[in-house]
């Protein structure tokens, strides 16, 4: 029963990990030890959630701009569309220096 609840909570945070936004940390020791797979793995992750983000905040923005010549640049919808843009433009260069930190793990032409 015991290492059911182990395993369990072993996948439960590879899931975390692998799903989850970038947050602070970049300033803690990887989850991979020196699994070169593993931090290969989350540079990939990391450098895909960047993209994803990036698009995301792209098209915030070009929605921004749509609403402003609609309803002008002071609208709240439209703020709220900019603010909704910086905020994923935000998430995107910290998914993009966790790629970076994996991949200044990995030994060279280990990716």
């Amino acid at each position: 029963m015991k290492s059911r609840h182990v395993l369990g909570g072993g996948f439960l945070l590879a899931g975390v990990l692998l799903t989850g936004t970038p947050t602070e940390a970049a300033d803690t020791v990887t989850p991979c030890g020196a699994d070169y797979d593993c931090m290969r793995d989350l540079m990939f992750h990391y450098r895909s959630q960047a993209i994803d983000l990036k698009m995301m905040a792209e098209r915030y923005e070009r929605e921004a701009d749509f609403k402003a010549k609609e309803l002008g640049w002071n609208s709240s919808e439209v703020k709220n569309s900019r603010e909704m843009a910086k905020n994923y433009w935000k998430r995107a260069q910290e998914a993009d220096q966790l790629a970076r930190d994996y991949q200044y793990q990995l030994p060279h032409n280990a990716y």
